[in-house]
């Protein structure tokens, strides 16, 4: 693990502190780039546990002017990006101080890029590369997270909801990129049991789904090493975490499980289980999303990841019975299992059946994700194919997944 812990101090992109203890260093980050911050949160649990104290405490030693723009919601809306926005504009702030989970994170990203730029509507800057094409770096960024499964603070990604739409949409761009990251294990310690569960599956999925994806290997020579070594702490450290939330060894090893996932998402895209959970963000949570289709897209994805797959079996600790697909989607279940985490969509409580007609749909309009694939499905075949995959996973069965 330490090797792991030295390759992420090198990492590049954000400038990462990771380990407990490391909140202290919130003040001289923020002070490197400005002597201000917009200090935005989620919807109060970081006032509850005293986390925000603290960093404003430590905000006041560095003489850092701040305000706190909070109420940040899970799946955040373009109406909150614009809020804190304007925030940023009106206060005069010149840096960004994110707390809290993902989605807090990914909403001071959106709004950095408006605050920034100040030209045009954040509609402009979905897709990939589009905030570049205005500017270098979107408003400068430390990202402090409270939980263990976005990756959001080392990641180029950036995920809100059109409420209109009832759809998540994406931006993809280096300029958005944080630029420190403070990742204290400590500051999870009070994270309840359903976050613990949803973020870690989270962390999980963008593990996985980046191992599979081969598609942009050479980008990075050593992503692949970084997400078995990802999956190792975080398939010993999930399941100890859920029975005994004050288990600090595990809290620190989730922490670096899923820092090791937005690392890995830098260069490479998520598949299919990303690209449904977009459709669900009013049903479910993303993690949840996530979670219950990666043993499905697994078993699709066997004939042309078989070695990969393999490979994370057997760190789940299954052994090879010759069906690499069955290997991998029944370790996983059983993975689920042990967590009391639900195995089909039809376990969840708000699905229905027409939200498989709307991931189907949605998804045929995202080319580019099909194709990021790790077996990408040719867009006139779309419909065919990821019905089968969703179906089976509503059913809990394979067998026509097999088939495809």
């Amino acid at each position: 693990m330490q090797d792991v812990e030295k390759e992420i101090q090198e990492w590049e992109p954000t400038r990462i502190h990771f380990g407990e203890g490391t909140i202290n260093k919130v003040g001289d980050a923020v002070r490197r780039y400005a002597d201000n911050a917009l200090v935005v949160i989620g919807q109060g649990s970081v006032k509850t546990t005293g986390v925000l104290d603290r960093i404003t405490g430590l905000l006041d030693q560095a003489s850092v002017r701040y305000k706190i723009c909070e109420g940040v919601e899970p799946n955040p809306s373009k109406e909150t990006v614009y809020r804190i926005s304007y925030h940023l504009l009106a206060g005069n702030f010149t840096c960004l101080l994110a707390v809290g989970g993902g989605s807090v994170i990914d909403a001071s990203k959106a709004a950095g890029i408006l605050a920034k730029v100040k030209d045009g509507e954040l509609d402009d800057y979905f897709g990939v590369g589009m905030v570049s094409k205005k500017t270098e770096r979107a408003m400068d960024l430390v990202a402090v997270p409270t939980t263990s499964g976005s990756g959001s603070e080392v990641t180029r990604f950036s995920v809100i909801t059109d409420p209109v739409l009832g759809v998540k949409k994406l931006m993809i761009d280096p300029a958005i990129v944080a630029n420190e990251a403070i990742v204290d294990p400590e500051l999870t310690y009070s994270c309840s049991k359903r976050v613990t569960l949803v973020s870690g599956l989270d962390a999980m999925t963008h593990l996985v789904e980046g191992y599979l994806n081969t598609v942009d290997d050479a980008a990075d020579p050593q992503t692949n090493e970084r997400a078995l070594a990802g999956l190792s702490l975080l398939f010993e450290a999930l399941p100890r975490i859920v029975r005994d939330p004050t288990d600090k060894t595990g809290r620190r090893n989730m922490a670096l499980a899923s820092l090791l996932g937005g690392t890995v998402l830098f260069y490479k895209q998520a598949g299919g289980p990303h690209l449904n959970s977009f459709s669900w963000c009013n049903v479910m949570d993303h993690g949840e999303a996530c979670a219950v289709m990666l043993p499905y897209y697994g078993a699709y994805y066997a004939p042309v990841a078989a070695d990969r797959l393999r490979k994370v079996s057997h760190i789940l600790g299954f052994q090879d019975s010759g069906d690499v697909a069955r290997d991998f989607s029944q370790g996983l279940l059983d993975f689920y299992r042990e967590l009391g985490f639900p195995l089909t969509l039809k376990e969840f409580e708000n699905f229905s059946r027409d939200l498989i007609e709307k991931a189907v749909s949605d998804a045929a309009q995202n080319k580019m994700k099909l194709e990021a694939m790790p077996r990408p499905v040719p867009l006139e075949k779309s419909e065919s194919v990821l019905r089968t995959i969703i179906e089976g996973a509503y059913a809990g069965k394979l067998d026509e997944i097999l088939k495809l």
